[in-house]
């Protein structure tokens, strides 16, 4: 969660490239493409994750009002996955196991046994059970270019930047000092300056060192 309530704590992108003028006619038909399906037990995946509406999360349902406000497309991430806690599948596995050997008259079970019993479990675990589901909120300004997610974890941003391109054609960048400097359209002269400064700590005792290099700026709208 995140747009619309909950954590302030977001990830800031900028889109490389623009909307085509009539996005309106595909919008819909680009997220449906990559929207959420459920997971199945009977299926071998382990989870899935791909787009919701961003205030109904059980919906997968689109149309240009659920998706595009004034400026902005909201759009929610779910990501589910089998979560079955290992104590549990432990305790269950070791009670299959020792009905096997009695019903089989065994004292002891070889390796493909016991990978088979472990396997038949989990899948009847997963029956009785429902997927760990993890919502995330993405919402981009098309008219600045700029998208912010709430989420920090580098596993889940790396699958937020790939369905984003897949589904938009667009490549996403993370901010950085350097990437806002660029956005701010500053010239190649200052670009090549502000590759060579140095990073700064600005906690503690500052280190002795040389005044800092000037970057001559121009002004610039922001």
């Amino acid at each position: 969660m995140g747009a619309l309530q909950g954590t302030l704590t977001y990830k800031l992108f900028f889109v490389q490239g623009e909307l085509e003028d009539d996005f309106k006619k595909t919008l819909v038909e680009s997220v449906e493409r990559r929207a959420f399906e459920e997971l199945d037990a009977e299926a071998e995946e382990e989870e899935r994750y791909g787009w919701v509406p961003i205030e109904n999360p059980l919906r997968v349902e689109f149309d240009t009002f659920n998706i595009l406000f004034d400026n902005f497309i909201n759009l929610g991430l779910r990501h589910d996955k089998w979560s079955v806690p290992s104590a549990l599948l432990k305790a269950h596995v070791s009670r299959a196991e020792q009905e096997y050997m009695l019903d089989n008259n065994k004292e002891r079970l070889s390796k493909f046994e016991r990978e088979d019993i472990k396997a038949i479990v989990y899948k009847k675990l997963k029956e009785k059970s429902l997927p760990r589901m993890k919502v995330i909120d993405m919402s981009w300004d098309i008219q600045s270019g700029r998208v912010r997610f709430w989420n920090q974890s580098n596993k889940t941003i790396e699958l937020f930047q790939g369905l984003f391109e897949d589904t938009f054609n667009l490549k996403l960048h993370p901010a950085s000092p350097f990437i806002h400097a660029k956005e701010l359209g500053l010239s190649d002269e200052q670009m090549e300056t502000i590759a060579d400064v140095e990073p700064t700590n600005f906690v503690g005792n500052p280190p002795s060192a040389s005044p800092a290099k000037e970057i001559p700026l121009n002004p610039v709208e922001v």
